[in-house]
């Protein structure tokens, strides 16, 4: 139902104003043993009682205790919007609140289905609108490269490649030779950015959000103007 978005060294992806709550909340985000990782908060000193829950309707919120009252009440809750939907503009679409439209494919794909996108039916998704040229030889030839898309909470990532002691520039072209990376991004923005997360297959559940990453999606060399 709803994707905080990958944790980015700082925060998660798709939760920007966490790092508004840094004065309240210590967030941690630890890999541990045996395959198994975790997340934790802790509330800093002068700062209310904290909880976070996940309620029967699948909203997540945190709350936070009101002395005033004697009470729990709402500090944030997820989803927030439209986009916080989970899969609200289906495969290769990206979703953005403040247009009239909300949903968009990224560049170099279309709507799956035109009619039903017309009647804002999104969920098809988009299709790639020229076939990817590649050889698996590393990007020999240049057959395929890259759309820089900006400032969006980074796809699902069940099934993707984490690496976090590549760089950037070997991210990419482990991605260019394998004929099934569809996109990579960063997966730590501190010093600059650090690290490589790998696609493979559709980008689901993309969106703009403030302060959002990075994403470098792979196209036929065409649809770039090379």
């Amino acid at each position: 139902m709803y994707r905080t978005g990958p944790w980015n060294g700082v925060r998660f992806s798709g939760i920007p104003e966490m790092t508004t709550f840094e004065d309240m909340f210590e967030f941690e985000f630890r890999v541990a043993t045996g395959g198994e990782v975790s997340y934790q908060f802790r509330n800093l000193d002068g700062s209310p009682m904290s909880r976070v829950l996940l309620n029967e309707s699948g909203v997540m919120q945190r709350m936070v205790w009101d002395r005033s009252v004697m009470s729990w009440s709402n500090f944030w809750s997820g989803p927030r919007d439209q986009c916080d939907n989970y899969g609200r503009c289906g495969a290769f679409g990206v979703c953005n609140v403040v247009d009239a439209t909300v949903c968009g494919c990224i560049r170099g794909f279309t709507p799956r289905s035109p009619a039903e996108w017309y009647m804002r039916n999104t969920s098809g998704g988009c299709g790639r609108r020229t076939p990817l040229q590649c050889t698996g030889s590393g990007g020999g030839g240049g057959e395929d490269g890259f759309y820089l898309l900006r400032g969006v909470k980074l796809p699902e990532t069940h099934g993707c490649a984490v690496d976090a002691t590549a760089t950037l520039e070997e991210c990419r072209w482990r991605c260019l030779s394998n004929c099934s990376c569809t996109a990579y991004a960063g997966a730590d923005i501190r010093g600059g950015g650090s690290g490589c997360i790998q696609w493979f297959g559709d980008l689901m559940d993309t969106g703009f959000v403030d302060g959002g990453q990075e994403l470098y999606v792979r196209l036929a060399k065409s649809e770039l103007g090379l």
